[in-house]
């Protein structure tokens, strides 16, 4: 025998009389349609709807998670990008290894609620780290055929030349500045008897490298010189200036004798570092024209990188290409 099958109009004339919560008989008499077929096509219908709901809902969760998911690799692009930064000879003399291991362990899922469950709050950082290696892993499938990763293996090798040069520099820094002093009896007799106990040879060592940094690897050219107070709160006090472009920290000041003894050792101490500083520019010049060559590779390579990683050119590649964790 023939299924019976309702027209849309009968069917929609039962789902209607089902919505005010109307019994099958009551259907039945007011529609001609027998309750048993009335009851088939309506369970059948709401079943359709049910899983068209399920797939709407499901939709919108893919949907949700792949905007997520499109975000969060947009933000470790940056960070990575924010991370590859040339080394300061002060301030950051990490190893590549160090700073990757320090990128992958930042947290940026502080404005992400429904990362709180999935992170908790035992052992979150080795989680985090965990996550972040996936996610860097994602970004690298995404992009494998448009960004220059070997770049970046070309930046890890540049930046530990570079910080293995800096401080063979600072060393040589300390041996020629020492020597020097050495020639100078007076004044080496005066920074130990006055500074024995101070940090003042070591941060005269820190000046002359950010003098050989500015000047002769970023070309931000300025001398050492010799300042002495003429203000209230300076005056009777002498400093060494060892660029006009370093903070006010990297001065050396000398405030513990009379004001001509510290007037005098400002200068001397002037007049040894510009010494020291002219020959080392001699006798390392390849030293230092090798840092500055792994200087300008790093940002060569940081450039390569941002090229491809910058969110306008990002963004379609993720959205056109797919890794082992895309939502879709």
């Amino acid at each position: 025998m023939k299924k019976i099958v309702l027209s849309n109009s009968q069917l929609q004339q039962v789902i209607n009389l089902r919505d005010i919560g109307t019994s099958w008989v009551k259907i039945e008499k007011e529609t001609g349609i027998a309750r048993r077929i009335a009851k088939r096509e309506y369970d059948e219908w709401t079943g359709k709807q049910s899983q068209r709901q399920l797939e709407d809902a499901r939709k919108d969760v893919i949907a949700q998670e792949y905007r997520m998911h499109l975000d969060l690799l947009s933000r470790m692009a940056n960070l990575l990008l924010d991370s590859l930064v040339i080394p300061h000879p002060l301030t950051d003399l990490r190893r590549a290894d160090e700073v990757m291991s320090q990128f992958l362990a930042k947290d940026f899922y502080q404005d992400q609620p429904s990362f709180g469950p999935r992170l908790g709050d035992q052992q979150r950082d080795k989680r985090i780290i965990r996550m972040n290696e996936l996610l860097f892993e994602s970004l690298r499938d995404h992009t494998q055929r448009k960004v220059p990763w070997q770049a970046l293996d070309e930046w890890k090798e540049a930046r530990n030349s570079c910080v293995g040069d800096i401080i063979k520099i600072r060393k040589e820094i300390s041996k020629v500045f020492t020597n020097i002093v050495n020639q100078k009896s007076y004044l080496k007799e005066k920074l130990d008897k006055v500074y024995r106990n101070s940090s003042v040879i070591e941060d005269v060592i820190e000046g002359i490298l950010i003098n050989m940094w500015l000047n002769g690897i970023t070309d931000v050219n300025s001398q050492v010189t010799a300042m002495k107070g003429v203000s209230l709160t300076k005056k009777g006090t002498g400093w060494v200036v060892f660029h006009e472009n370093t903070p006010v920290e990297t001065n050396v000041t000398f405030d513990r004798e009379s004001p001509i003894d510290n007037e005098w050792l400002a200068r001397e101490v002037s007049d040894v570092s510009r010494w020291a500083i002219a020959t080392l520019l001699e006798l390392k010049s390849d030293l230092i024209q090798k840092i500055k060559e792994e200087v300008s590779k790093m940002q060569k390579n940081a450039s390569q990188l941002e090229a491809i990683l910058n969110p306008l050119v990002l963004r379609p590649i993720i959205l056109n290409t797919q890794c082992y964790i895309c939502p879709i």
